[in-house]
């Protein structure tokens, strides 16, 4: 099932559940290019469209439910490429589905699961995208994706626990964990969430995508946030993935088993609308990988009453 199919599929599920009082469907990207400082590599394109909805209940066993479609694009540092030893990062293209699920317990306690199908390889379209958006751009265009990481498809499950250590009316500190599990991905992070500003209960926060409510009762929030973690990576297949034979030029790297990564925030919402801008810095994700890494995250949500 291709992008646009995939899209088709939300609509009709947005159309088909007027029932439900509680809706909102949004945008995510995110680019290091948003920058302004010529950086185009590693992790260098996401793109994300999301539906999530809740039904009506009590606040204190209150679940989101959330469909995701998105892709996520992979290069090294050098536009380049020539020969493998100038692959600092594999070249990658990850398309694919999710379904999550956040319930509430309390105020202080969240858990989160979710199921992912993808595919990373030629087949994700993630070469034919990069190229289509740098030539509307006028970027140069990597000349390396002969060397990208093979098809292989994501099968994968995951889930969140996070535990509010601090509860003041402006500040919140939050213990976020959690792990994956599966053919594309194997992983676990632990990291902390610290939140100032005006704030909703968890059950009602924007910073759950669980501000969904009926016309008339969303609350205005505004907040920053740090969100520092370490995560363990087993195994990432936009990394090591995909089959490997003599005929074929795809090149695979070692993944570094731990990466550091902390989020700066800003959320905003009020009545339909809400929005967020983060800024990512990540540590090296393989072992040849040259430098750090940094990009920017935008995200736009409409709620629907």
């Amino acid at each position: 099932m291709n992008l646009y199919k995939l899209i088709g599929l939300i609509l009709m599920i947005v159309t088909g559940t007027k029932a439900l009082q509680a809706q909102s469907i949004g945008l995510t990207t995110e680019n290091d290019a948003y920058l302004l400082k010529k950086e185009d590599a590693y992790y260098t394109n996401g793109l994300f469209f999301h539906y999530s909805y809740a039904k009506p209940g009590k606040l204190t066993s209150r679940r989101i439910h959330q469909f995701t479609i998105g892709q996520k694009i992979f290069t090294p540092l050098f536009r380049n490429t020539r020969t493998p030893a100038d692959i600092d990062r594999p070249y990658a293209g990850y398309s694919f589905a999710q379904f999550s699920q956040t319930r509430f317990s309390g105020e202080k306690t969240v858990f989160q699961w979710s199921g992912t199908l993808g595919i990373i390889g030629p087949a994700s379209g993630g070469e034919g995208l990069q190229n289509t958006y740098h030539r509307w751009l006028n970027f140069a265009e990597f000349r390396g994706w002969k060397y990208q990481i093979n098809n292989q498809l994501v099968l994968n499950a995951a889930a969140l626990y996070a535990y509010q250590m601090v509860n003041t009316q402006l500040f919140k500190g939050i213990l976020i964990s959690d792990a994956q599990l599966g053919t594309g991905f194997v992983s676990a992070s632990m990291g902390t969430k610290w939140v100032y500003g005006l704030l909703n209960s968890a059950q009602q926060s924007q910073l759950w995508n669980a501000a969904q409510e009926i016309k008339g009762n969303n609350k205005k929030e505004f907040y920053i946030y740090w969100y520092p973690r370490f995560t363990w990576q087993g195994y990432n297949a936009t990394i090591s993935g995909g089959s490997k034979t003599a005929a074929d030029s795809s090149v695979r790297l070692t993944p570094h088993r731990w990466v550091f990564q902390h989020t700066l925030g800003l959320a905003y919402s009020a009545g339909r609308w809400a929005a967020q801008l983060e800024l990512v810095h990540q540590s090296r994700e393989t072992l040849e990988q040259l430098k750090k890494h940094r990009y920017l995250g935008l995200q736009l949500q409409y709620r629907i009453h």
